[in-house]
């Protein structure tokens, strides 16, 4: 063993021996240094282990600073190493300190976030909203604004989806923007929130919060930062103590905190209204030298990063070309749960297994902007380049454009319009009945299609869908209806299916589908809108009672009114509107055709069930379910039973652990032999009857 450990030290010397060789190299030896590093790096990729120990060893900018110099990257005043990208310099455009595959779309995003300020401003005012919230809307409506200009259906440079284009703008350049548009009130770094923040809204408030795996060799999991410590209020809540302690193991997630922390609900607001949809925002807490604070994975949402505290460092890859391997692998949630996207596979490059390419490499700092599009996988970390950074945890704020979990996007609409004519999906997974509307569309025989059919069902609809009159005027969606025309048309062809659905019908189609959508994004308006109303509330009775404060306490006991206004109450119903409203979509999808009836159907066999059956019957391994997140239901399905815990596994990739009974909702009732019947007062021939009648029936 001493002798091997021996030889590694060997190897791992020679090797910092060749990298600072290449970085000090002039620029006559660069092309000759480059040929060595990609030999080193394909060595390193095959042997993970060895690439990890390197990893230990050397500076955390060793790498980097070749490629700086190649790229010419420019230092910042408010920085005291370069930027960075390792990304290809003949597709990448780097020019102060912005990173893109696409030069173009950088500067549109620029351009369009400078137009944009004076609306954010005007925005800002009609909410009362004074701490650069406007900055967010215009960023936002910048985001939106180029997904309209380039049109439905375009070959060109995509910002969302499996064709997306992600992007990096830093806190300088957003800057130089407001300034250019003379905007001086309305600006991002307006905005801030830090770790002393979180720390008053858990003070304030009961949230909720997950903690990730660190391994990148596996899928990303989580686990519960808190679980009561007794049977008080106050033992239930999450405490500082406990976030602090969860830091150790791995990343912080606090899903969906726009709705639960008022100074998070303005720019959630913002995002919403600029979009024009549903959007939510998730915070990320991770401590400093973590070396793996979220392993690679995509997510089922595009995604917009601000960095708010600290520093991330973040390596995005296109999307994996595996789907003819692993077609049941949902390409919106790879490396979740028991899905894996090990990085020393990714970072095989596009002629690997997974035929995926390593496109950007920045650091985040205060400020800065990342955008990701859905299905691309991302890993973060936060190794500093410098030991002397004055903050202890990197935090950033994700803004979610969910689409593809309000089934906004063509793969949704095809399959909505199929189920309400009564018609098969031959892309549907077999294994999934078709008037399940939880369902996940993004797995099964739509990966084994060519990748432009694929792209193109699963693109978004236009950011302005829900701007738009279908009911008033159908024309508006007629651009939509001519995509989905040529969709089914490729799908039939490839597939052998003879489905056909006439214009009228599709038109049909999407107008229910913007009444559902329109109904979702109001819920959610009306979810931010009440916590921001509960922030100011806070504030005013604050100020009232600061003079009867305990000089022995720093905060006021909750009032029983003050209890039932807390986040984990008030967001609830509005969580509930939403499941009403994809129940009402489904109803309507059941209607029109000859599909399965629902399970609210009063028949003999489903009066037998307990009238509370959905929380109260037996749960198995693999059952469909809504499962609580956050303080909603999501969809989700039950891995694993241990007693009366459940584990379960949500419809994006995510895990959840340790739930309790009435934490899981099932979604069809168990079948009629495992249904427990009362047979109390039968008489035996009674009893004999009646499960003879149920017997039949199941035969049926």
């Amino acid at each position: 063993m001493p002798q091997l450990i021996t030889r590694e030290i060997t190897i791992l010397s020679s090797s910092k021996a060749v990298l600072n060789m290449s970085i000090t190299s002039t620029a006559g030896a660069i092309q000759r240094a480059q040929s060595t590093l990609d030999i080193m790096r394909a060595t390193l990729s095959r042997e993970a282990a060895l690439c990890t120990m390197l990893a230990t060893v050397l500076p955390a900018n060793a790498f980097t600073s070749h490629y700086s110099s190649l790229l010419s990257s420019t230092s910042s005043s408010r920085r005291k190493s370069k930027l960075y990208s390792t990304v290809d310099t003949e597709t990448t455009h780097l020019n102060n300190g912005a990173v893109s595959p696409s030069s173009q779309l950088v500067d549109q995003f620029l351009s369009q976030y400078g137009t944009s300020l004076d609306e954010g401003r005007q925005w800002a005012n009609e909410f009362g909203f004074a701490e650069g919230e406007g900055a967010f809307y215009a960023i936002f409506r910048a985001i939106r604004r180029i997904d309209s200009k380039i049109g439905v259906g375009s070959e060109g440079t995509k910002l969302l989806g499996l064709s997306g284009t992600p992007f990096y703008v830093p806190a300088s350049q957003l800057a130089e923007a407001e300034i250019a548009s003379g905007e001086e009130t309305n600006k991002l770094s307006d905005f801030c929130f830090h770790f002393s923040n979180l720390a008053t809204a858990l003070d304030d408030d009961f949230l909720d919060a997950t903690v990730g795996s660190t391994d990148n060799r596996k899928g990303w999991q989580v686990s519960a930062v808190s679980q009561p410590t007794g049977s008080s209020f106050n033992d239930a809540r999450m405490t500082l103590a406990q976030v602090k302690t969860a830091l150790n193991s791995g990343t912080v997630i606090f899903n969906n905190i726009g709705a639960h922390i008022p100074r998070l609900a303005g720019p959630t607001l913002a995002s919403t209204d600029a979009l024009s949809l549903p959007g939510a925002l998730n915070m990320y807490v991770t401590t400093r030298g973590m070396r793996t604070s979220a392993p690679p994975h995509t997510d089922r949402q595009d995604v917009l990063v601000v960095q708010m505290e600290g520093a991330k460092r973040w390596r995005i890859f296109s999307p994996p070309t595996d789907g003819d391997v692993k077609p049941n692998a949902d390409p919106f949630a790879r490396g979740k749960g028991t899905d894996s996207l090990p990085l020393h596979i990714l970072l095989e490059g596009t002629e690997g297994r997974l035929g995926s390419e390593l496109l950007m490499d920045v650091i985040t700092r205060e400020g800065d902007v990342l955008f990701i599009p859905a299905g691309f996988p991302h890993t973060t970390d936060t190794v500093e380049e410098t030991d002397d950074a004055d903050y202890d945890a990197s935090i950033h704020l994700t803004f979610n454009i969910d689409t593809h979990v309000w089934g906004l996007d063509f793969l949704s609409v095809r399959n909505v319009a199929l189920r309400w004519l009564g018609l098969k999906d031959v892309l549907t997974p077999s294994s999934l009945s078709t008037s399940n509307p939880e369902m996940n569309r993004y797995v099964g025989k739509v990966n084994q299609l060519p990748k432009n059919i694929r792209s193109s069902l699963m693109d978004a609809l236009p950011l302005d869908f829900l701007d738009l009159s279908p009911n008033d005027n159908p024309n508006t969606v007629d651009p939509i209806v001519n995509q989905l025309g040529k969709i089914f048309t490729s799908v039939n062809e490839l597939t052998g299916d003879t489905a056909t659905i006439s214009r009228d019908s599709l038109v049909e189609v999407l107008k229910r589908i913007h009444s559902y959508g329109s109904s979702i994004l109001e819920i959610h308006r009306d979810m931010y809108l009440t916590a921001v109303e509960e922030g100011r509330l806070r504030e005013a009775e604050a100020a009232m009672t600061s003079h009867i404060k305990d000089s022995r306490s720093t905060s006021v006991k909750l009032t029983p009114d003050q209890i039932r206004r807390l986040s984990l109450f008030r967001v609830r119903p509005f969580f509930q509107k939403i499941d009403a409203a994809k129940k009402e979509l489904d109803d309507w999808c059941l209607s029109g055709g000859t599909s399965v009836p629902s399970i609210s159907d009063n028949s003999d066999e489903n009066t037998l069930l307990d009238p509370n059956w959905q929380f109260s019957s037996p749960v198995q391994v693999g059952d469909e379910c809504e499962a609580v997140l956050g303080g909603a239901f999501f969809a989700a399905r039950v891995s694993r039973v241990v007693g009366d815990k459940y584990d379960v596994q949500f419809f994006d990739g995510d895990r959840a652990d340790g739930l309790e009974r009435d934490q899981i909702k099932l979604l069809k009732p168990p079948s009629p032999e495992n249904v427990e019947i009362d047979t109390t007062g039968l008489t035996k021939k009674e009893i004999k009857r009646l499960m003879k009648k149920m017997e039949k029936k199941h035969r049926k």
